[in-house]
């Protein structure tokens, strides 16, 4: 292995792609399986702008082991396995060995950074022409681009891996009596916020990993939307009405009847809904939808609710921010009076402390919604165990913004008479009741409610 004198050797550190190997802040929200697809991708664009080089390439696998896979990746470079206890340590092990070959330029990337480009690449190597060292920072305190055109100081006791570690190369470069130049920050991606971020810049990128980058970032972010139904037609119209306008935010919408009722479904089929039977019990409803949803994203919706259309740029500005998983305020629709009031704050209140219910319009990554074990198939309180499970597991809280819940059901038995009956609903639950005998005293007082309403009663 000889390198030419007169050209920058680009050197590439990287990791194989594996199962529970790197994007672990990544994998929290979204699994470690699409962590390891979005290591593929990114290794494939930094592939790609070492094929573009117009010099020498070293790939340099964090693992000896790895060797003959790194040889596959690109076969006209070169391969030289990092050794070392720390990055900076196994920096300046490969760059030994470079130099040793001859080489007196070099530009060291990882695999994070999909934003370079082969001019960015060029102008960091052409001020190696003035300075000794050139950095293209990142964002978070670190540095996509590190370049030098001699043997780099001992970068082993440097702070890697945090945002001190570009000042840190600063100040350990200039100890030396190198000079140094930074070009304009670039970005790295380290969490699924950070790559959503990055969708801007890309978008407009014909680099076919580019391309393939953002379009699976972009299904990452596919939801589907779940609603379990029981004989409650003029309710899901109102709700099918207001989803109208977010369908381009969403894949699909999932009506899953307990009642498998004739005019549900035409009423799906006029929306373009999906209509799904299922057995009459909300916990089974819902797991059935979750699934059949082809989006990575579960939003759980009840028919009386009212969405804001803003509601799934909100989730997905939620989980971007490191959340597996959160639902919305409680508020209620129509005028304002002060029985709505106190029962919004109590119910929030309870939301925050101890659980929200499924009327808080729920959402989740799905691969949370299955590592917990999805919905329990009961007919009541199917959410109270999911979501303990789902706030064990990660964080799980309120958006900045509510769903509007209709108050038919309180207005038609009296306010203090459906929270009162609500209310010993949760302590018969708390106190170990079956939700499945719970819910049987629900319907019969529904029942009984409901004939004397009737005309003529």
């Amino acid at each position: 292995m000889i390198f030419a004198n007169d050209r920058s050797v680009l050197v590439i550190f990287c990791k194989r792609p594996a199962l529970g190997v790197g994007k672990q802040r990544v994998a929290a929200s979204l699994g470690p399986h699409r962590a390891l697809e979005l290591a593929e991708l990114l290794l494939n664009a930094a592939l790609e702008d070492a094929a573009a080089w117009q010099g020498d390439v070293v790939i340099a696998p964090a693992n000896p082991a790895d060797q003959q896979w790194a040889a596959e990746l690109l076969p006209a470079a070169h391969v030289i396995p990092q050794l070392g206890t720390n990055l900076g340590e196994r920096i300046n092990h490969v760059d030994q060995l470079i130099r040793n070959a001859g080489a007196k330029r070099v530009l060291y990337i990882g695999t994070d950074a999909p934003g370079l480009t082969s001019a960015v690449l060029r102008q960091a190597d052409g001020e190696l022409d003035n300075h000794d060292v050139v950095f293209i920072p990142a964002e978070d305190g670190g540095v996509t681009v590190m370049g030098a055109r001699q043997a780099w100081p001992d970068l082993g006791q440097l702070p890697w891996e945090t945002d001190k570690l570009g000042a840190a190369l600063d100040r350990a470069c200039s100890g030396k009596g190198l000079t140094c130049s930074h070009l304009d920050p670039g970005y790295d991606i380290d969490t699924w916020g950070d790559l959503r971020a990055a969708q801007g810049s890309l978008a407009g990128d014909t680099r076919r990993s580019r391309v393939n980058l953002c379009q699976w970032a972009t299904q990452q972010e596919n939801i589907s939307i779940i609603v379990p139904v029981m004989r409650d037609a003029a309710a899901l119209r109102e709700l099918l009405t207001t989803l109208t306008p977010m369908r381009t935010e969403v894949c699909e919408v999932l009506i899953v009847d307990g009642d498998r009722n004739k005019e549900i479904e035409k009423l799906c089929a006029h929306f373009a809904a999906r209509y799904v039977a299922s057995a009459p019990c909300r916990g089974k409803q819902m797991a059935a939808g979750a699934e059949l949803a082809t989006g990575n994203i579960l939003w759980f919706i009840h028919a009386d609710c009212e969405p804001l259309a803003a509601a799934p740029e909100l989730i997905r500005a939620h989980i971007n921010c490191g959340q597996i998983g959160g639902y919305f305020r409680f508020r209620f629709r129509g005028k304002r009076n002060w029985q709505k009031a106190l029962l919004e704050a109590c119910t929030n209140w309870r939301a925050k402390m101890g659980t929200p219910y499924s009327d808080q319009a729920l959402f989740m990554t799905r691969y949370a919604y299955e590592r917990v074990g999805g919905f329990p198939e009961l007919p009541l309180f199917e959410e109270v165990e999911l979501v303990r499970k789902l706030r064990a597991m990660g964080s799980f809280t309120a958006v900045d913004a509510a769903v509007n819940v209709s108050p038919r059901r309180w207005e038609r038995d009296g306010w203090a008479t459906r929270t009162l009956h609500n209310r010993l609903l949760a302590v018969g639950y708390a106190l170990g009741i079956h939700p499945t005998k719970l819910a049987l005293h629900y319907q019969r007082r529904n029942a009984i409610q409901t004939a004397a309403m009737r005309p003529g009663n």
